[in-house]
């Protein structure tokens, strides 16, 4: 260990004059950059009970026992591994991706009530050390904090290193000194990134296709992350509302419809006809991706949406930029006939909510996703998308969930997916997994009535 090369590049930078010291905590009025750790005192972090909220919980479980068993020694080989840092064997999407996944969803298990080792086989405390692990290497294994073979600032990088930060923010009493500060440096380095950004679009304010077949829905949303993470995490950060300004930006174009751009309507100090410079989906919230009308970018609000709960875990009221326009796309999925007359959710003989998905255009990642319009059920739950619907967000919900826990059942590892064809996506359990996560938090803040939301400040 002495000659590792990752630790003479910490140690070095550290000499030559880190930003901060390691080991910073808390921000005061001699360190505005350190990090405000989730003050678990005002929250009731105990597991939430219902026939849903079990199903999801049940859900997210059996996700970490594959997690920690046959994925962490099998499929990614990390037990075997003895350096101070975890080796990811590359710096790619599904090198880097996967891992930061599986901390979040470890680490939302862990800190609120869900973790079990009477179902995942492992003890609560190999648990921790396994997230924490993961976690840290991330961190360190990013180019702010390894140098330019690291991973990092590239065109999804935000989102990983979002689920890293996340991850790190939730268990930052578990991190030694030194991998809190990889971790802020990380959140920090790829947030400054985006400030200056120029925010892409589908269409430009006269209508005209930018990029044809390729919507940035889904791309803004995720970048957005990252700058709405390293803002809870640093409330007094100078670079705070540099990070806030771009988060209202990102999230507001995502799913910007063209008739937003003549709104004059102001929410959380901008008006949409003076920051949108054009549009990312038509009028009904429908998303053209991969060159198809595509459900699955639809539901991928929820890098939107789960940025309302990152800053409630803050302590600070939501932005309702983080839920503009997830009401019209879920109006649309549930209700809206496309295609040949049908609904993307599909309903049974009586009318009733089925877990099927209708693909108007196909779909190119395959038919056994159910985890994304889980996601979209339950933030239609929390924040009251379903008003007046005869069939409730909550009935999709359910036997969507249905739906899942048959699916993991088919395996004693907890693996939710047997055959390649159910989903092309290379990593696609540990996406399963950080879905099972974020749901299981949107049901918890919905227990707890902590749904604040503001159209000013939010602080």
């Amino acid at each position: 260990m002495k000659n590792d090369p990752l630790r003479f590049l910490l140690v070095f930078a550290c000499i030559c004059g880190c930003s901060r010291a390691v080991g910073t905590v808390r921000p005061s009025g001699n360190d505005p950059e350190a990090v405000a750790p989730v003050r678990w005192a005002r929250f009731d972090p105990a597991p939430v009970s219902g026939r849903l909220e079990d199903r999801v919980r049940t859900i997210l479980l059996n996700s970490n026992k594959y997690a920690l068993n046959k994925w962490y020694d099998q499929v990614k080989k990390l037990g075997a591994q003895s350096g101070e840092y975890l080796d990811f064997g590359g710096i790619r999407e599904h090198h880097i991706r996967p891992v930061a996944s599986e901390a979040l969803a470890l680490a939302v298990s862990l800190k609120f009530g869900v973790y079990d080792p009477a179902v995942t086989g492992v003890s609560e405390t190999e648990a921790v050390a396994k997230a924490v692990r993961m976690t840290a290497s991330l961190a360190a294994r990013h180019r702010v904090n390894a140098g330019d073979k690291g991973w990092g600032h590239e065109w999804q990088s935000a989102l990983w290193a979002s689920f890293a930060a996340t991850a790190g923010w939730l268990l930052w009493d578990d991190l030694t000194p030194q991998d809190r500060e990889l971790v802020r440096r990380m959140a920090v380095d790829e947030a400054d990134r985006l400030i200056d950004y120029e925010v892409p679009y589908y269409r430009d304010a006269n209508g005209k296709v930018v990029f044809k077949g390729d919507s940035k829905a889904e791309e803004n949303s995720w970048n957005s992350t990252i700058l709405v993470i390293a803002a809870a995490m640093m409330p007094e950060h100078p670079h705070w509302k540099g990070w806030y300004d771009k988060s209202v930006e990102l999230q507001l174009s995502a799913y910007a419809a063209p008739q937003d751009l003549c709104s004059k309507r102001k929410i959380n100090g901008f008006r949409l006809n003076e920051i949108l410079r054009g549009s990312n989906v038509d009028a009904y919230g429908i998303v053209v991706n991969h060159n198809i009308l595509h459900p699955d970018y639809m539901t991928a609000f929820m890098h939107n949406g789960y940025n309302a709960w990152i800053w409630r875990l803050a302590g600070l009221r939501m932005p309702r930029t983080t839920v503009y326009n997830g009401d019209l796309l879920y109006r649309t999925l549930a209700l809206r006939p496309v295609g040949d007359g049908r609904t993307m959710y599909v309903r049974g003989e009586k009318g009733e909510a089925t877990p099927q998905i209708y693909y108007p255009e196909g779909n190119d990642w395959g038919y056994g996703r159910q985890a994304n319009f889980l996601m979209m059920d339950v933030m239609a739950m929390a924040f009251g998308w379903d008003k007046g619907f005869d069939v409730p967000a909550s009935a999709w919900a359910d036997v969507r969930a249905q739906e899942m826990l048959r699916m993991q059942a088919r395996d004693t590892t907890g693996q939710y997916y047997q055959q390649r064809q159910e989903d092309f996506y290379p990593s696609r359990e540990e996406w399963v997994a950080y879905h099972a996560a974020f749901c299981y938090l949107g049901l918890w803040m919905k227990d707890r009535g902590l749904h604040r939301f503001t159209d000013g400040k939010i602080r």
